[in-house]
């Protein structure tokens, strides 16, 4: 995939488009000829029927080119904007398709500059190449050889005057497309700070680094002022260049027509279809400068979209899909299991469990133990670096990803709500649920408890992260979202750290009553695990110990500390 790929379909159109265009310069060219002949015969000669005539012809052009412009103009914004339409679909299409780790390497606010800025420049980019790419060029050639065809001195001025003009246009060309790739690398910096200084706020505030990150986002915003300003500085020479060579152009051909009598054979009429020229390939020149500016940034846009298709997904749909799932069948196996996120310590180590159907694990572990790396296995969020997992006794690479995770429901330690409402968030777990079922959902999960007080209810708004609920709150909804789907597979990652413990113990009460339903409950707190039919104890990426909560106080010293520890604070 690149970054032009998207346009193919839109061939046709982008081919017509610079048609259209050489009609209309054809039509552009004509008319210089047509003001010298009715000057310098129509006027000279006072023949009123002769300067009609050639007025009509030259209306006759106007309106015709005219006509084929808008076509153009139609033309070039249509397929501009559906190819930056498409061009996003594909980036966010590709974001979804690599793995977590790939995108962290590659960098969250990179990407959000993509599909922003840089699609953005692209879609410029294409539409000023459709309208001005043959626009530019053939005027400026077309209104060279017709100076020569009116007076071969005067053409030499004329070419003289749009070479030295050209120059300009290319040095400046060949000086910006490396400056361009800077300034969309300080754009990503600057996302990069912005998203963290937002994300981070209250940590910010709570060490009074407020000064300290203002002026970490200043030096970054200067930075790129800087680049900017550079950039800006060379594109400055263009205009005030270009016109200074063009207007020396015209000052040479009045020069030249003043002395028609000495045999320059300049006249009246031919002096001003030269002016005409010079103007025209002047317009056309300005518009090529930024034609060419417009193509740099899309050049260096292009290279990052590039190299973003560039990554190929880690994480491959395989062509299984799952069959229905059996209470008492094994569903997960981890056989020799280890995954390394690419440095020399393994975050799991040589891991072998079972998973079946109907049961209920609980996972139990210090910080960074691995827990959290042992449910991105389950959903492929990444693959295993050592070892084998089966999904129903075939390799999990081997299923279809969207089959796998449609049979799981994570709720996970961080909770995710979107802008909207709480039924809106509730019903991505299932669209079509009845009220029935999303009240029945939020009685299992408690948050019947706090939705039932808001005087809108389910359409009570929430808030871009559902920041305008608690930390409560949005494990509850959340949890809710995951019974509502009703898939067979519910995994708790520390997602009942916020409510207490009683609130705690009666939501995995509700959850126990749902039958056949396979939970496996992630938790520091043992007490939330206590019930489970087994529990693992991970430390340091390996299984330390694995039993009932009772025999893991008798046989597992990790699991009894962390017990004791816990109801002591209790």
């Amino acid at each position: 995939m690149k970054a032009l790929t998207p346009l193919k379909k839109y061939k046709v159109k982008v081919l017509l488009a610079p048609l259209f265009k050489l009609f209309e310069c054809v039509c552009e060219l004509f008319v210089p000829f047509l003001v010298k002949d009715i000057i310098d015969i129509g006027i000279v000669n006072s023949d009123g029927t002769y300067i009609l005539w050639r007025s009509l012809i030259m209306l006759a052009l106007a309106i015709a080119g005219f006509g084929v412009t808008m076509i153009t103009q139609y033309l070039g914004a249509r397929v501009s904007a559906d190819y930056a339409y498409d061009l996003k679909k594909e980036i966010y299409h590709h974001l979804d398709a690599i793995s977590s780790s790939q995108l962290e390497t590659f960098g969250k606010s990179k990407a959000l500059t993509l599909i922003n800025n840089d699609s953005f420049s692209l879609q410029v980019g294409v539409n000023m190449f459709m309208r001005l790419l043959v626009r530019a060029p053939f005027l400026v050639i077309g209104s060279v050889i017709s100076a020569f065809i009116l007076s071969p001195l005067a053409g030499l001025i004329v070419l003289g005057a749009l070479l030295l003009s050209s120059i300009v246009i290319f040095v400046v060309m060949a000086l910006t497309p490396k400056k361009y790739q800077a300034i969309q690398e300080e754009l990503d910096h600057i996302s990069t700070l912005g998203e963290d200084d937002l994300t981070g706020a209250r940590v910010v505030r709570a060490f009074n680094k407020e000064e300290a990150e203002q002026a970490h986002f200043q030096k970054a915003s200067l930075s790129y002022r800087k680049k900017a300003f550079a950039l800006a500085r060379i594109n400055a020479f263009i205009n005030p260049l270009t016109f200074a060579f063009t207007n020396l152009g015209v000052f040479l051909v009045l020069y030249l027509a003043g002395y028609q009598g000495s045999g320059s054979g300049v006249s009246v009429g031919t002096a001003v279809a030269l002016m005409n020229y010079l103007a025209q390939a002047l317009t056309a020149l300005i518009l090529f400068s930024r034609l060419i500016t417009s193509l740099s940034k899309a050049l260096a846009s292009k290279k990052r979209v590039d190299d973003f298709f560039a990554i190929t997904p880690d994480i491959v749909d395989g062509p299984k899909t799952s069959a229905p799932i059996e209470v008492g069948s094994t569903l997960f196996s981890f056989k020799g299991v280890s995954l390394s996120f690419g440095g020399e310590e393994y975050a799991l180590k040589d891991l072998n469990l079972d998973i079946k159907a109907g049961e209920r694990i609980g996972l139990i572990g210090g910080t960074g133990s691995g827990k959290s790396s042992l449910v991105s296995l389950l959903e492929r969020f990444h693959d295993a670096s050592e070892g084998q997992i089966l999904f129903q006794g075939q390799d999990i690479k081997d299923y279809n990803l969207n089959s796998l995770r449609g049979n799981i429901a994570l709720v996970s330690q961080k909770p995710q709500l979107y802008k909207g409402t709480i039924k809106s968030n509730l019903l991505l777990g299932d669209p079509d649920a009845s009220e029935e079922m999303v009240r029945n959902a939020l009685q299992d999960s408690l948050a019947e408890e706090f939705v039932s007080k808001f005087d809108d209810g389910l359409n009570h708004p929430v808030e871009e992260g559902g920041v305008n609920l608690s930390g409560g709150q949005k494990q509850r909804l959340l949890i809710a979202r995951a019974l509502l789907s009703n898939r067979p597979i519910l995994i708790l990652d520390d997602s009942t750290s916020a409510l207490d413990y009683k609130s705690d113990l009666m939501v995995r009460q509700n959850i126990k009553k749902r039958h056949d339903l396979t939970t496996l409950i992630v938790s520091q707190r043992a007490t939330s695990i206590r019930d489970c039919d087994i529990i693992y104890v991970l430390d340091h990426g390996k299984i330390a110990a694995k039993g009932t909560h009772d025999e893991l106080l008798t046989n597992c010293a990790i699991y009894r500390e962390i017990y004791e520890t816990q109801v002591a604070v209790k």
